[in-house]
């Protein structure tokens, strides 16, 4: 009975296609042969005694089996080797922080074009490289400047056609125009990046884009000359430029405290991720804000944080990692009871009379001011001041008096209706808010309505959106 227990193992083992130098097979057979003899002499029945054999058996495979799993299930970064970015290469230290283009090109997604315009007044504008999907176009150019004076850059248009003078809507950009060095004489490389406003059912084809300069004066604030325009017509072919991308419907929600975050609109192209949130209707509470948010690619040791790029929820995107999951992460919101939202004063006895918390009082400073002049202080403890990040409040311009007649803040500071001072102390931060109500005598007492209110709740919530 023993030989045919045996046999059976050494089958088993047969068919495990592993290397295990760690257990030599002789090993392992005399460690068997020891169990089973044990197993005899103590009187083992054969279920007994295969039983054993048998978790013997699981349990070394799954020491030889589970490693090689988890390494198939948390492959590598960047399984594929980087395709050559070949005459783009010149972009890298332009490039370098951005993700979402250095991964396009790693990937082989961002397309080498090199299309110029005419020279205009000692001008050249080449577009070399460029990707698109539905939500987004990402464009590599290069700006040779010929002349002696430096030009100041008004950013890529996108016009109807080549020779019309009417420019698209419905979208933005963003790019590198901080650069010390970008309008000088010589040549510039940039990359800028136009985000639709809205999914495109439609694609643009061909995409006549349009680069407007104008030289640049001694005084930053102003410019003279003429405006120059620089137009490139790109073809688009749509199976070879531009990228479908994912749209991406969630039916989950995130749930902060018994409060619904949808996010909407998600999708996820080589141009980035996109999404929007919606807060639920039936909240009991108004929310202001997410805390932290954040998406995550990957799992376990391979897990990589995404950067938030511009705008609302706009993410970099990693491409060489397209099957890889992403979830979208927060730590907690900002917001309030809908029963606190009103902020009610005396401004002529200086008394509040309805406010979420204590953390919000009437300023000292407000006895020195001149008529009309709100002055509040909102005071952050120092323990908190890194979760409120300085964040304070925010109080719409309009508000009402006690008859109802609506009224507007007026400007106080920078054509601005408020503006705020940050005074430090060993116990926390006091941030000292300015608002103008006016000089007019109104009805007491006055009702204010908060769009921003730091009052925190720190709760983790993720969800998956691939």
């Amino acid at each position: 009975m023993a030989e045919s227990e045996e046999k059976l193992l050494n089958e088993y083992f047969h068919k495990i296609n592993v290397e295990a130098e760690e257990i030599p097979e002789v090993k392992l057979d005399a460690a068997i042969r020891k169990g089973m003899q044990l197993g005899n002499r103590k009187g083992f029945s054969f279920r007994k005694r295969y039983a054993v054999i048998t978790l013997a058996v699981l349990a070394i495979a799954l020491l030889i089996i589970v490693p090689w799993v988890n390494q198939m299930a948390n492959p590598v970064r960047a399984q594929l080797p980087p395709k050559s970015w070949g005459s783009l290469e010149v972009f890298r230290p332009t490039i370098a922080n951005n993700l979402t283009i250095t991964s396009a090109l790693d990937a082989g997604i961002m397309k080498e074009v090199n299309i110029s315009s005419a020279e205009v007044d000692g001008i050249k504008w080449t577009v070399n490289g460029i990707m698109a999907d539905r939500r987004g176009i990402a464009v590599l150019y290069t700006i040779e400047n010929n002349t002696d004076r430096k030009m100041q850059l008004f950013g890529l248009s996108l016009k109807k056609t080549p020779e019309s003078n009417i420019y698209r809507t419905g979208y933005s950009g963003f790019s590198t125009i901080n650069a010390q060095e970008v309008g000088s004489p010589g040549t510039t490389r940039m990359y800028e990046q136009i985000v639709w406003d809205e999914y495109q059912d439609e694609l643009e084809d061909p995409l006549n884009i349009s680069l407007r300069l104008l030289p640049a004066s001694d005084d930053p604030a102003l410019s003279s000359g003429e405006l120059k325009s620089l137009n490139i017509q790109i073809p688009m072919d749509t199976n070879k430029v531009y990228i479908q991308g994912k749209r991406v419907d969630l039916k989950d929600s995130l749930s902060i405290s018994g409060q619904q975050i949808n996010m909407e609109n998600i999708y996820i192209g080589p141009t980035g991720i996109y999404m929007r949130e919606r807060y639920d209707q039936k909240n009991t509470m108004r929310i202001f804000n997410m805390l932290s948010p954040k998406l995550v690619i990957g799992k376990g040791e391979q897990q990589e944080e995404l950067m938030w790029v511009s705008g609302s929820n706009i993410y970099h995107n990693d491409n060489m990692r397209p099957d890889d999951p992403i979830k979208f992460e927060i730590e907690g919101i900002s917001a309030l009871d809908q029963s606190k939202l009103e902020l009610v004063i005396n401004t002529e006895t200086q008394q509040i009379l309805k406010v979420p918390d204590s953390n919000l009082t009437i300023s000292k400073r407000m006895e020195n001011e001149e008529q009309g002049i709100l002055v509040l202080d909102y005071f952050i403890p120092k323990e908190e001041k890194d979760s409120l990040n300085d964040r304070g409040f925010g109080l719409s311009d309009y508000f009402e008096d006690s008859s109802g007649s609506g009224h507007m803040m007026e400007t106080i500071k920078n054509d601005y209706s408020g503006y705020r001072e940050f005074n430090e102390s060993s116990k926390g931060t006091t941030i000292t808010y300015f608002f103008n109500v006016g000089k007019e005598k109104l009805p007491q007492p006055l009702t204010f309505w908060f769009n921003s209110y730091p009052n925190v709740i720190k709760e983790k919530a993720s969800i998956r959106i691939k």
